[in-house]
């Protein structure tokens, strides 16, 4: 990538450390160390890909240099939607993989609205990426859903 930039950022709300590069084409963001949240979506079994692994106990780890196109948006309070970002990105890839069925897309979605809103986003702007997302179509899949333990709980479900 022919980048005209590269930082390294700390985002301070949720320890994510990232670079930042900028092309003439977009904006690129590569994680510089591993990130372990624990999110939503629990497997029946573990999923294990070279950049991603989601554990059958719902943690998600994002392995660094994992890269993602970073938040959807303009303005002072970007970089409180950078960990949002990533975990959607990362569920989003797990979907298109077909690593994860595609009803998963409503946690993945719901998951970005809380992330930002922890970290510090204001509300009206989290609403706002979240009715963005919402929006967005997945590519048409086959992959069957997981058997649904929860119905209601984003903490909780398998999708």
């Amino acid at each position: 990538m022919d980048s005209l930039f590269k930082q390294q950022f700390v985002n301070p709300n949720n320890s994510v450390k990232y670079a930042m590069q900028q092309s003439k084409q977009n904006h690129k963001y590569t994680l510089q160390e591993d990130v372990h949240l624990r999110i939503g979506i629990k497997p029946p079994v573990d999923i294990i890909t070279p950049d991603i692994s989601l554990l059958r106990n719902g943690r998600l780890i994002i392995k660094q240099g994992y890269q993602w196109n970073g938040p959807k948006c303009r303005g002072f309070w970007c970089k409180k939607t950078i960990r949002g970002a990533l975990v959607h990105s990362v569920l989003y890839t797990l979907m298109e993989e077909q690593h994860i069925p595609d009803n998963c897309k409503d946690v993945a979605d719901k998951t970005l609205l809380i992330q930002c809103i922890d970290d510090g986003t204001p509300s009206i702007v989290a609403r706002l990426l979240y009715s963005i997302a919402r929006r967005k179509k997945l590519p048409s899949s086959t992959r069957t859903a997981f058997n649904q333990t929860s119905t209601n709980d984003v903490n909780s479900s398998n999708c």
